[in-house]
């Protein structure tokens, strides 16, 4: 009965850190509303969250050690070129595009983690995984091709996206193998938030860094940052140690929903049946993929 109770908990906890995760878009659009553009908000959210996150790494249980200074600097790299390359693309798409078409775009990106650890690594995919993966790409075609839906330059900005966040993903599996999670999150957000700090001092005078200009879009910003990065990354390692990362990666699929809901009932967003007969190609490929990769390998337990 405990074990059930645990493995409860750990949906939860995962299910909650994709609700967090996927009303990021909400509170971005909401902060542009205010006056601020994607440089002025990104810098503000991994700021704080790379504040809060040093808070919760001192404060949480467990013994943590502070990795070697290379390793540091890895993770540190991870963050200022991989994790804010994909922000910066995404957020900055997501100014004059459908979030709900954006998530689903977006994540395209299993097919370039295949690709390109195939290419690097010689990591033959599975029949199911190519089935997958072909599937996902027919759920992007069929969403990006109906007229309207997204602009080339947002199509090309989400795909650019997807790829930085690819390699940060590759990268990251190795390096996070060298340190505890929250550890190796902190230096990531460090990271991210460096590089858009870099970004304010050195960009010249005609692509200006903007603030919001209301109260209420520092607020937005800060729900950004607490609720749909911290929070989120925090529940979902959480829910991680508890379910293991293949049942963790099947739960998470439920992210692009959940976008999808809440560009509807937040931002008055339209998606067509059209977008939802794609969004449903993309989704299913995620689920199966995942459910296949649960059933084909032993669960891990995270210490």
């Amino acid at each position: 009965m405990m074990l059930k109770n645990q493995r409860l908990l750990g949906f939860a906890l995962v299910f909650l850190s994709s609700l967090g995760f996927s009303m990021a878009p909400t509170f971005s659009k909401r902060s542009y509303e205010s006056g601020a553009n994607t440089v002025g908000v990104l810098i503000v959210r991994f700021t704080v969250a790379a504040v809060l996150m040093l808070i919760i790494r001192q404060f949480s249980r467990g013994q943590r050690v502070w990795p070697q200074p290379r390793l540091m600097l890895q993770l540190f790299l991870l963050g200022a070129f991989g994790y804010s390359g994909a922000a910066f693309f995404y957020f900055t798409a997501i100014e004059n595009m459908s979030s709900g078409v954006s998530i689903v775009i977006w994540y395209i990106y299993p097919v370039f983690v295949v690709l390109i650890g195939w290419a690097l690594f010689k990591t033959k995919p599975k029949r199911q995984t190519i089935f997958s993966l072909v599937s996902a790409m027919i759920g992007v075609a069929i969403t990006v091709g109906q007229p309207g839906n997204a602009t080339t330059k947002g199509v090309i900005l989400i795909l650019l996206s997807s790829l930085s966040y690819t390699f940060y993903t590759l990268s990251g599996s190795r390096a996070f193998k060298k340190t505890d999670l929250y550890t190796g999150v902190t230096f990531v957000m460090a990271g991210a938030a460096t590089a858009f700090w870099m970004y304010w001092l050195l960009a010249p005078p005609t692509t200006p860094v903007l603030f919001p200009q209301h109260m209420s879009g520092w607020l937005w910003i800060g729900a950004l940052a607490i609720f749909a990065t911290v929070l989120s990354t925090a529940t979902l390692f959480a829910g991680l140690k508890i379910l293991g990362p293949n049942t963790t990666s099947v739960v998470n699929t439920v992210e692009p929903v959940l976008n999808i809901a809440a560009g509807i009932l937040f931002l008055n967003e339209v998606f067509s049946l059209q977008q939802g007969v794609g969004a449903v190609f993309v989704v299913g490929a995620l689920i199966y993929l995942g459910v296949h990769e649960t059933r084909s390998q032993p669960p891990a337990v995270l210490q």
